[in-house]
């Protein structure tokens, strides 16, 4: 230990005071100045930041404007707060990350909440067009079944009854209305049947919710009359708080026009007509008519509609085919002598005769077929034939 500590005093005196070693001179006796020993650069670094740390102000933490670089700031104590400008900074800071948090919540709620749901905007209909196609808010099917109550009580008249028709009348009607549905008394007349004429008049002095309501109403000794009901609805998306609020009358019926021949009639196969009249049609019709589910399937294709495979449920009995027109592929003449494939479907107009009580009603039906490796099946069957030849009848 004392031998190192000889050779660092040695050392230092050969340095000198100023820290540099003595350069001899060019002529004996003489010293050069000293060169000085160059100072690593990381050195120099640590002397130029404790120079620059020394000439600034010694400000207090006090004084200092909160935020800025000279600002002092306490360090806590291990498991302390922060305290003063620093701690408040960090607060503000999750203050705001918490908002944007909400924020970024509430955006997705709403979101959510209205995905799917039709943005308002503005539809451009018309008021002209509105009126055409009946695009109104106004209930009508329940004002019509409201209407259609009123216009039976009003059209039914018999004296016997009179009082009971007229308190019946009054509870449906606002006070002014005549109770009496303008009958006087007299005379007997009996409601057969009453319908929607398809009528339907905005009411001028209640806006929005009344309309004039036609009901056809057809009495026992055949006469038709339609009679304009006037209906208020209260509550228009309900349909609740109706009444008449106005007096009825009669408006013309609805005018019959003449309709022309059809048009592209398909031609019949009038070879095929006749074997499917007794080979197919005649066994499917007795047992759709009684809904005969086990029977039915021999006459059924796969995948045939659910109408062909119900049936009538007996409320008809004893069918009897008297007419069948299998229809030939569109542009193929009767002529032509067509061939039908395997797969291929057409349909057929059938004419049958029902036993109805003691009498016998015909009924047209429309019905779909189609060709399989077995032979002909029933896939489809609907109600209803047109007339080819079009015009009106005659009275």
């Amino acid at each position: 230990m004392r031998a190192a500590e000889e050779i660092f005093t040695d050392a230092t005196s050969a340095l000198g005071a100023y820290g540099y070693a003595p350069v001899p001179a060019e002529r004996p006796g003489e010293y050069a100045d000293p060169q000085p020993v160059p100072v690593p650069k990381w050195k120099q670094k640590r002397k130029q930041r404790k120079a620059k740390a020394e000439r600034r102000p010694d400000v207090r933490p006090s004084e200092a404007r909160e935020g800025s670089a000279d600002a002092r700031f306490d360090v806590p104590r291990p498991g302390g707060r922060l305290t003063g400008g620093r701690g408040t900074h960090v607060a503000a800071r999750m203050a705001a990350l918490l908002t944007v948090c909400v924020v970024a919540l509430g955006t997705v709620g709403v979101l959510g909440y209205t995905a799917g749901k039709p943005s308002p905007v503005a539809s451009g209909i018309t008021a002209q067009e509105s009126a055409k196609y009946r695009l109104t808010p106004f209930p009508v099917e329940r004002a019509v079944a409201f209407a259609d109550r009123y216009a039976r009580l009003c059209a039914n008249q018999n004296p016997e009854q009179a009082e009971q028709r007229r308190q019946a009348l009054a509870r449906l009607a606002s006070s002014g209305v005549d109770t009496a549905c303008g009958w006087d008394g007299k005379g007997t007349q009996v409601v057969a049947s009453s319908v929607w004429s398809g009528y339907l008049e905005p009411i001028v002095e209640y806006p929005g919710h009344g309309y004039y309501v036609g009901i056809q109403v057809q009495l026992t000794t055949g006469a038709v009359r339609t009679l304009s009901v006037p209906v208020w609805v209260d509550d228009l998306p309900s349909g609740s708080g109706m009444r008449v609020v106005g007096d009825v009358g009669t408006v013309p019926q609805t005018r019959q026009g003449t309709p022309p021949e059809a048009r592209d009639v398909r031609q019949v196969d009038s070879l095929l007509s006749e074997d499917l009249q007794g080979e197919l049609f005649a066994d499917f019709f007795s047992s759709w008519g009684a809904s005969d589910s086990i029977t039915l399937t021999r006459y059924v294709a796969p995948g045939a509609s659910e109408t062909a495979r119900q049936g009538l449920r007996g409320v008809l009995q004893a069918p009897k085919v008297s007419d069948v027109r299998v229809l030939l592929p569109e542009g193929v003449s009767a002529s032509d002598g067509h061939e039908w494939n395997v797969d291929d479907t057409t349909w057929a107009w059938v004419s049958v005769q029902w036993k109805v009580a003691d009498a016998r009603v015909t009924e047209r039906y429309r019905v779909e077929v189609v060709l399989t490796g077995q032979g002909w099946f029933v896939r489809d069957i609907r109600a209803g034939v047109p007339d080819p030849q079009g015009g009106a009848a005659g009275s």
